[in-house]
C-alpha cells in the first residue's frame, strides 16, 4: 500500500468525489473568513477540477491562516501542496525556507533555497542565506546523511527487512557515537528525524534535551510539532502532563508546558478546556500575554472556529 502522504495525513484531504457543494462552502468562508477546513475543501475541489490557479488561491489563503496563527507545521504542509501545483515559482521556495528556517529545520531549509537558486540564479538573497545554513546545519546533514544512506544500503542488501527494522538498527549506530550528555548532538538528531518524518524518534531525542535549560523551550515546541505531525494530541496532554510531575522544574517551565497542553486541547477541539488553561495563564502573568489573549479571543470569538485537526 503507498505510503501516506505527509500533507493528507495531517489534513485528510481526499480528492473530490465530484459532490462538493460550492456554494455551501463559499457561505461558510464568508460567515467565518478563518474557517480553514472550508477554504482547504474549496482548494481540493477547484485542483479536482483542474483550475489550478483557483486551487492556489485557496491553498495560500489557508497556509497564511495557518502561519499567522502560530502553526507553522500546518502551512508548511499546505504550502507543499502549492509546490506541486506551481513549481516554477522561486518566492513559493523562498517562502518554504523561511518557515523551515522558524522550526530550526536547517537541512530542509537549505534544500528549499537550493531550488531558489536553480529558478533565480541571481537571488543574491538566497545566496546569502543559503552560505550561513551550511555553516550552522553541518551537524544535522550529516546525521540525515548518515540515517538515509543506512538505510539505502540495508534496504538494497536485505529486501525482507522492514522499514521499522532498518531505521531502529540506523538509530542504533549513531546512539552508540552519542551519550545522553551530548545535549546538542541529540537536539540536531531530534531535528533530523523531524526532517525525515520520523517524528516518534523526534520525541525521544527532545525528551532528552529539555532537560537543559538552554534547550527546554525548543524542545517542548518540538516535541508538540511532532505529535501533532502524528496527529495525536490526547497523547501530547499526556506526555506534557507526566512532564509537570517532574520536580526540578521551574515556575516558567511548568507554564511553558501548561500553555503546550492548552494547545493540544485546542486542537483537540476541547476549547473549554482549553480556554482554562489559557486564561489561568494570563491572570498568572505568563511572559507573552498578547499571544494568550489573541488565543483567548479567537477561541471565544467564534464556537465553530475550532481546529483543522479532527
Amino acid at each position: 500500500m503507498a505510503k501516506k502522504s505527509f500533507f493528507s495525513k495531517i489534513f485528510g484531504i481526499k480528492k473530490s468525489s465530484g459532490k462538493t457543494d460550492v456554494k455551501s462552502l463559499k457561505e461558510k468562508i464568508e460567515k467565518n473568513p478563518k474557517d480553514i477546513k472550508a477554504i482547504l475543501k474549496l482548494g481540493d475541489f477547484y485542483y479536482s477540477k483542474s483550475k489550478k490557479q483557483k486551487a492556489l488561491e485557496y491553498y495560500t489563503r489557508a497556509a497564511d491562516l495557518c502561519i499567522d496563527d502560530g502553526f507553522i507545521n500546518k502551512g508548511i504542509a499546505i504550502i507543499k501542496k502549492v509546490t506541486s501545483i506551481q513549481t516554477k515559482d522561486p518566492k513559493i521556495y523562498q517562502k518554504l525556507a523561511e518557515l523551515y528556517m522558524r522550526q530550526n529545520l536547517f537541512g530542509e531549509a537549505i534544500l528549499q533555497l537550493q531550488k531558489v537558486l536553480e529558478l533565480d540564479p541571481n537571488n543574491e538573497s538566497a545566496k546569502a542565506t543559503l552560505e550561513k545554513l551550511r555553516d550552522t546545519s553541518k551537524e544535522q546533514a550529516t546525521i540525515i546523511d548518515a540515517l538515509r544512506a543506512d538505510r539505502e544500503v540495508q534496504i538494497a542488501a536485505e529486501q525482507s527487512t522492514s522499514p521499522e527494522d532498518i531505521i531502529r538498527e540506523a538509530k542504533e549506530q549513531i546512539r552508540k557515537q552519542i551519550t545522553e550528555d551530548d545535549v546538542t548532538e541529540h537536539y540536531d538528531l531530534g531535528v533530523a528525524y523531524m526532517e525525515m518524518e520520523l517524528y516518534e524518534s523526534a520525541i525521544e531525542e527532545f525528551g532528552l534535551t529539555l532537560n537543559n535549560p538552554d534547550y527546554f523551550e525548543d524542545s517542548i515546541r518540538l516535541i508538540y510539532e511532532s505529535f501533532f505531525a502524528l496527529d495525536r494530541m490526547q497523547d501530547a496532554v499526556a506526555y506534557y502532563e507526566s512532564l509537570l510531575d517532574r520536580t526540578n522544574l521551574s515556575p516558567l517551565q511548568k507554564e511553558i508546558i501548561r500553555y503546550h497542553i492548552a494547545m493540544a486541547y485546542e486542537d483537540s477541539l476541547e476549547t473549554e478546556k482549553a480556554l482554562e488553561i489559557y486564561e489561568d495563564l494570563l491572570e498568572r502573568g505568563y511572559p507573552k500575554p498578547d499571544l494568550l489573549i489573541q488565543r483567548i479571543e479567537k477561541l471565544k470569538s467564534s464556537s465553530n472556529l475550532g481546529s483543522i485537526t479532527q
